[in-house]
């Protein structure tokens, strides 16, 4: 007997989506209205609203008064850092699963069809969605996240000796501690085994670690270089905590295609990250919340007056970025009880580069940076529907992105994951 699944989707149909504005994510502005063919899980094509577009035995879906767009990406989450502090927090296991499952299943309701998981999500769970078990969106696990020994993610005390917290392999995939180029590779070629599809490395100090300076470079050319060299023999890459220039700059000319927060960013080295190629993943919600909510991370008053810095200095990064050419992409890096409303990092993004390449960064950009642009991120022929409606028009209020109650249908790989108005008709 076949076992039952927690999350089994409607069965895959061909549909056609009647009356809607599409925001095709090319750099193209909408224009008029379209109806748009879905055949064996695919964009098939795009006609004018109205013009009898039709499928034999097709499912319809009404479009009116909404956009069609690609389905959001995010290219920094953490769905099992559901503690308070953004770790893995001390529940009990059972909990613990349980919440990663609700925080993962949220995404997908928030109108999130792929995200890259930046660090503490054991695979498993990618697979566990892939498989039906879990509802969610498409995951690409980073698994264990690399530090060094005194790095952003050795969370010991200064007093403490012995580390608190351990992988539990196919459940929770903690930090690992590595000191040179060996124990790099090991750990590299350990991650890729478990099933992460890029490895994460912590490249920089941290806002909220409890050892390092936050302007500390860390790990080594020869480190990070052999963190690509195994990486690219799986035909995956590398992406790097980088919080100022100087760390950016060690893992940029070793080989690292995604920098992570770019807080403090020089002109010198975005030009050089234009010429490499190199993308950039701000994290400009998670750094707002902290602002707002100190608190919660029993941040001390140097680290709160630091904070209040790298906000700002954050806001012009991503506008330096922006004007020199790099490719902006999106992650939004928000942990603990908090998760939800990622969308909230495109409003912020739109204020400082317009709500256009704000929205870009979400779908064409991520696309190319998780090198799945021939499948993902544009409304195109060919490409996989994973697509969602939009109450309104996102290009003139992006905050609708942030309210799940405005995604009232949600497509991924042509599938009905999310029908909140009812609009498929039966």
């Amino acid at each position: 007997m076949t076992p039952p699944t927690a999350a089994t989707p409607e069965p895959l149909v061909d549909l056609v989506i009647r009356d809607v504005a599409v925001l095709d994510c090319t750099g193209a502005e909408p224009s008029g209205r379209s109806d748009v063919i879905v055949r064996d899980g695919k964009i098939d094509s795009i006609h004018r609203a109205g013009e009898g577009a039709t499928v034999r035995g097709a499912r319809e879906v009404d479009g009116a008064g909404t956009t069609l767009m690609p389905g959001l990406t995010d290219a920094h989450v953490h769905f099992a850092l559901i503690g308070n502090k953004g770790d893995h927090g001390d529940e009990p296991l059972i909990n613990h699963v349980l919440r990663v499952a609700a925080y993962i299943d949220g995404a997908l309701d928030e109108g999130f069809t792929t995200v890259r998981d930046a660090g503490g999500l054991e695979p498993a769970w990618a697979r566990a969605v892939e498989s039906g078990l879990v509802r969610g969106p498409r995951i690409l696990p980073s698994g264990s996240v690399l530090s060094q020994t005194g790095g952003h993610g050795d969370d010991r005390a200064a007093h403490e000796a012995i580390h608190r917290q351990a992988t539990i392999p196919g459940l929770i995939a903690k930090h690992v501690i590595v000191d040179g180029a060996d124990e790099v590779r090991r750990a590299v070629r350990e991650q890729l085994r478990r099933g992460a599809t890029q490895i994460k490395l912590l490249a920089s100090g941290g806002i909220v670690s409890p050892t390092d300076p936050f302007d500390s470079v860390q790990f080594s050319a020869g480190e990070i270089a052999a963190a690509v060299e195994v990486a690219a023999g799986w035909h995956t890459y590398v992406l790097a905590h980088c919080h100022t220039s100087p760390a950016i700059d060690v893992a940029i000319e070793n080989g690292v295609r995604s920098i992570e927060h770019g807080s403090l960013l020089e002109e010198k080295t975005a030009k050089r990250m234009k010429e490499l190629g190199v993308f950039m993943v701000p994290t400009l919600q998670t750094i707002d919340l902290l602002v707002a909510h100190p608190e919660w991370w029993s941040l001390p008053p140097e680290k709160v007056a630091r904070l209040n810095e790298v906000q700002a200095e954050a806001a012009k990064s991503v506008k330096l970025a922006d004007e020199v050419g790099v490719q902006v992409a999106s992650g939004s890096d928000v942990v603990g009880p908090w998760q939800g409303h990622r969308g909230e990092e495109l409003v912020i993004k739109a204020r400082l580069i317009g709500s256009h390449k704000a929205i870009l960064s979400a779908t064409a950009v991520n696309a190319e940076l998780f090198r799945m642009a021939d499948r993902i991120g544009t409304v195109e022929a060919g490409k996989e529907a994973d697509l969602i409606l939009v109450s309104g028009e996102p290009l003139d209020r992006v905050e609708l992105l942030a309210d799940p109650d405005c995604v009232p249908l949600v497509l991924k790989g042509g599938r009905i994951v999310k029908d909140a108005a009812g609009r498929a008709a039966a």
